[in-house]
């Protein structure tokens, strides 16, 4: 009797191991394996007054003005105004090779940073190209700004944009999964230019203040420089129809810069 009632228990427990695992299995989201270390999706269950949640680290943002909550690429998505409109960071995020991701509907013919370090950030122009750029760390003043650039699709729908810095090597975007520019960007990140700062959505400090004007949904911040193939698996995962799933892990801990 006891060997049986000893057998019922094992059996028990191996198939809750067993559904655990699987469930564990299904929840992963596969960017946490390229190194995902933020993500604000920006939908209406993540923005508490003016709290915007990081979903995956603990970088809380910030809003000022009031961004209007509207329907997303998925799920919901913020509006901002162009003039008063932003979140900011409360810590810092720092990697010497990084990847940055947004899926963005503009106001076209306006400067409209997306992501911005200070010392590097993705952007549209005025002409309506959307890039990557940094600071870079040199004495040379004609090799500051290290940048890459592509035109933006006017034709007013949703893109996914991605930009990429590879440590001493390059600045690279991409437009809808594919590789539109390469820069060589032989120096790294200048940290000193940025040290005081914290990164924002849809604003930077440069020239006074540049306010985004149009929606951003799903900005995502990656430590490291992803590959060709990544980056169009990234675009695969956020064309899907529904969330590729949970995050199932949180990295607490963010690299700061001291």
């Amino acid at each position: 009797m006891k060997t049986k009632l000893c057998l019922s228990v094992l059996l028990l427990v191996g198939f809750v191991v067993s559904i655990t695992v699987i469930q564990s299995a299904a929840a992963e989201d596969p960017r946490e394996k390229m190194g995902l270390a933020a993500l604000w999706t920006l939908d209406k269950n993540t923005v508490q007054g003016n709290d915007v949640e990081d979903v995956f680290g603990k970088n809380t943002g910030t809003i000022t003005g009031k961004p209007k909550q509207i329907d997303g690429f998925r799920s919901e998505a913020l509006d901002f105004d162009g003039a008063v409109d932003l979140i900011r960071m409360t810590e810092d995020i720092f990697f010497p090779s990084v990847t940055m991701e947004a899926i963005i509907k503009p106001t076209l013919g306006t400067r409209n940073p997306i992501y911005d370090k200070y010392n590097y950030g993705i952007q549209l122009l005025d002409n309506n190209n959307v890039g990557i750029w940094i600071r870079a760390d040199t004495a040379n003043a004609a090799k500051h700004w290290p940048s890459a650039y592509t035109p933006f699709p006017a034709d007013g729908e949703w893109h996914h944009v991605v930009g990429v810095v590879e440590n001493k090597k390059s600045v690279r975007i991409y437009l809808d999964g594919v590789l539109k520019q390469t820069t060589p960007a032989p120096d790294p990140i200048s940290m000193a230019y940025g040290a005081a700062q914290k990164p924002t959505i849809a604003y930077t400090q440069h020239l006074g203040g540049i306010w985004y004007a149009g929606a951003i949904d799903e900005v995502a911040i990656f430590e490291g420089a992803l590959s060709d193939d990544e980056v169009k698996r990234l675009h695969t995962l956020a064309l899907a129809v529904e969330p590729v799933g949970k995050l199932a892990v949180t990295w607490g801990v963010l690299k700061t810069q001291n």
